[in-house]
Parts: structure tokens; C-alpha cells; sequence
């Protein structure tokens, strides 16, 4: 009798370690190049976004621009991982796995003429990987996140309608904004060459 309840009990641990393999693929989704830059991100499904959310971006990435939007009312805070800025300062390339995140952010008019952010929006995350050939956006793609981290859209249609724009600088229209700051090692300020972005 004893031997028949160690048996189940066995029985019972090894079904359940079977199932927990068995499930760990779709609940999981494990990106080599995002680990091996040495941050966290938020795991989603990749049939939602193959484009992660940096959890800590704040400490890990670089903040190399601010953009001030005055048409809409709205400035954006612009960060990307410091191995690919390293690399662009380097060799003028972005590596494979290349990360940037936009903050966007309600402002008011400050007394400077620049505008001050009073709450954050959205984030919006653009990353580039060797093997995406998305149509005219090149090996970018891009996520847009709620304030909290989870994933609003993965759809790419808008995003690469705005970047079309700026092909010729890599679909990036902060492109000239993070070269000087890869340069100078400088926070860069500017205000937006659009008058209007689907981005709030």
C-alpha cells in the first residue's frame, strides 16, 4: 500500500514537470541579442510584437535627445541602448539589436521658450535586427507601449507611413540628434522638423 502511494505521488510530480515544459514555449519569448545587452524587458507574445519593452531603460540606456513638438503640444524624451551608441560612435553602424525608446510626454510652455513635460503618455519602442526586412522601414520595427509597460500595438502601418519620410537616415528622424551625441557624449535639445505626428 505504501509503495502504491510513493508510485502516484511520482507519477503525479513527473506529469506535472512534463506539462511545465510542455506550455514554457508559448509563454515565453526569449530574445538572445536583448540579454546579451544587459537589460530586462517585459515578455509578450511574439505573434503580438517581436519588439520588447526595456524594463529598465531608464538606468541601463542613454538619453540622447529631447524634442520639443510646439504644433502639438508635446515633447519627447529619446533613449537608446549605450553597446549601439558605443557602436555608432565607433563605426557610424547601429549593431543587430539596436534599441531605441520615445518617451512621449503632455508639456507646457516654459518661461526659456522650450516646452516642460507634465505626463507621460506613451513609449514607443523601435528596434533593428539583422534578418527584418520589413517593407520600406528597412530592419526596423516598432511597439507602442502603455506608461506601465504592457504592449498596446504591434501593428507596424503608421509607424512606417512617419519613417518612410526620413529614409535616407535610416528611417530614424532623431538620426542627426544621436550622431552628435554619440560624438560629444552630450544630451542633444531640438525642436521637431514636422509639424504634425501620429506619436502622443
Amino acid at each position: 500500500m505504501k509503495i502504491s502511494k510513493w508510485i502516484a505521488r511520482l507519477l503525479l510530480f513527473v506529469a506535472s514537470v512534463v506539462i511545465a515544459i510542455t506550455i514554457s514555449p508559448f509563454r515565453f519569448f526569449y530574445s538572445p541579442v536583448v540579454s546579451e545587452l544587459g537589460y530586462s524587458y517585459t515578455v509578450s507574445s511574439a505573434a503580438e510584437s517581436p519588439v520588447q519593452f526595456p524594463n529598465n531603460y531608464k538606468q541601463q540606456f542613454v538619453h540622447y535627445v529631447t524634442v520639443d513638438c510646439p504644433t502639438s503640444g508635446i515633447v519627447r524624451q529619446m533613449y537608446i541602448d549605450r553597446p549601439s551608441l558605443e557602436s555608432l560612435k565607433a563605426n557610424e553602424t547601429f549593431p543587430s539589436g539596436a534599441v531605441i525608446v520615445m518617451e512621449t510626454h503632455s508639456a507646457k510652455q516654459g518661461s526659456d521658450n522650450r516646452l516642460i513635460p507634465t505626463q507621460l503618455n506613451n513609449l514607443f519602442v523601435r528596434e533593428k535586427r539583422r534578418g527584418w526586412n520589413v517593407a520600406a522601414s528597412g530592419e526596423w520595427q516598432s511597439a507602442w507601449y502603455s506608461p506601465s509597460g504592457s504592449l498596446v500595438s504591434g501593428n507596424q502601418t503608421s509607424c512606417i507611413g512617419c519613417h518612410t519620410q526620413v529614409r535616407d537616415r535610416d528611417y530614424l528622424f532623431t538620426l542627426p540628434a544621436l550622431q552628435a551625441a554619440a560624438k560629444t557624449g552630450q544630451t542633444q535639445h531640438q525642436q521637431t522638423e514636422f509639424s504634425t505626428s501620429v506619436c502622443r
